[in-house]
């Protein structure tokens, strides 16, 4: 049996952490998308927007203009690549980093004051059920593209 309940919780929490995260960074001017690159950009070093968009699932249009805001903000920097002369590898300045790492401590530091009623067991639990879960799916993302 699929756990229909789990899912539909899972796309809820998804919308709930969204517009709660947008709420808490309304002064940094930082939307949902654009803060995926940066903190794909911090956990996995410069990539190019092709590499980002693969790694994050979305269309790479998608990727490039969450990047071009970026860049007119400063908080990215175009750096060679030797393999694609036309796809740079992006990198995040030292504003961008500093930038997403304060996002991230004012979250954490708000998340740890919350009362939610869950044990960290419970947490870690859950976070294990869901890791499964992603795991499983992209499997069969690729067993379907074969």
């Amino acid at each position: 049996m699929l756990p229909e309940a789990l899912f539909n919780e899972t796309r809820l929490l998804f919308h709930a952490l969204k517009h709660w995260a947008e709420a808490l960074h309304e002064d940094l001017g930082l939307t949902a998308p654009m803060r995926a690159v940066l903190e794909l950009l911090l956990r996995e070093g410069p990539r190019t927007v092709p590499e980002m968009a693969r790694l994050r699932g979305v269309s790479r249009q998608h990727v490039q203009q969450q990047v071009d805001a970026l860049l007119e903000r400063g908080l990215l920097e175009r750096l060679g690549n030797p393999a694609h002369k036309r796809s740079p590898r992006l990198a995040l300045t030292d504003e961008g980093r500093a930038l997403i790492q304060n996002t991230r401590a004012r979250e954490l530091d708000v998340l740890g004051r919350m009362q939610v009623g869950v044990s960290d067991h419970a947490a870690q639990e859950a976070a294990h059920v869901l890791s499964a879960w992603r795991t499983a799916l992209r499997k069969d993302i690729e067993r379907r593209a074969e």
